[in-house]
């Protein structure tokens, strides 16, 4: 960026080591023109605001970082912008976003895995026991439902670390970066609207 050398949480250095202190935006720059990683065009400037499409961010909040082995750092971005499509509100309400703030929607033609940063990331419906590769992402999908990955696939290892009940249960999703892990346990969301369309009048009173 700029010939400047610039860094954030979760990348990786040249020893194949992760970042875990520091922001989790980037910005470089005078301040009058910042680059921002969590909005639309990568730049902001003044509170700070994104001048393209004027939304508010906060690239990096930090609320607490708690040092160790392996250290926890609550930090949460900011983003007013909202797209035809938003990710779902998260915990701290919305236009937040926090690294652990990862959401999946389960619809019949696919599978929609919100990111902290809100992107929206597509896979294909899977059964119970598949995995998915986004290469794009370099993410990994799997659903549970099965005791032992065969042997072929990548993460038949890392499959084999997760409890019996987790790995059998064919309405827990999970999500991965690495063939080494970790593992992000999500049981999926159904959309609002998708159920709409499928529950009777008195169903959508009740629940399915």
């Amino acid at each position: 960026m700029s010939g400047k050398p610039a860094a954030r949480q979760g990348d990786m250095t040249q020893t194949g080591g992760s970042i875990v202190q520091g922001s989790a935006g980037v910005m470089i720059g005078a301040p009058t023109g910042v680059a921002c990683s969590v909005c639309p065009g990568g730049m902001t400037s003044g509170n700070p605001v994104n001048p393209l499409l004027g939304a508010k961010v906060q690239p990096g909040e930090t609320d607490f970082a708690l040092p160790g082995p392996l250290p926890f750092v609550l930090s949460r971005t900011y983003n007013s912008y909202r797209t035809k499509t938003p990710a779902p509100v998260s915990i701290f309400g919305p236009g937040w976003k926090a690294p652990f703030d990862i959401r999946l929607q389960l619809r019949d033609e696919e599978l929609i895995l919100n990111d902290h940063g809100g992107r929206s990331i597509h896979f294909e419906p899977l059964f119970p026991g598949e995995t998915a590769f986004s290469r794009s992402e370099s993410l990994w999908l799997a659903r549970g439902g099965v005791p032992v990955l065969h042997e072929s696939n990548p993460l038949h290892t890392l499959w084999q670390s997760l409890p019996e009940d987790i790995r059998t249960s064919p309405h827990l999703y999970l999500a991965t970066s690495s063939v080494q892990g970790p593992w992000w346990i999500r049981a999926g969301l159904r959309a609002y609207r998708e159920r709409m369309k499928f529950c009777p009048p008195r169903c959508r009173r009740t629940g399915c």
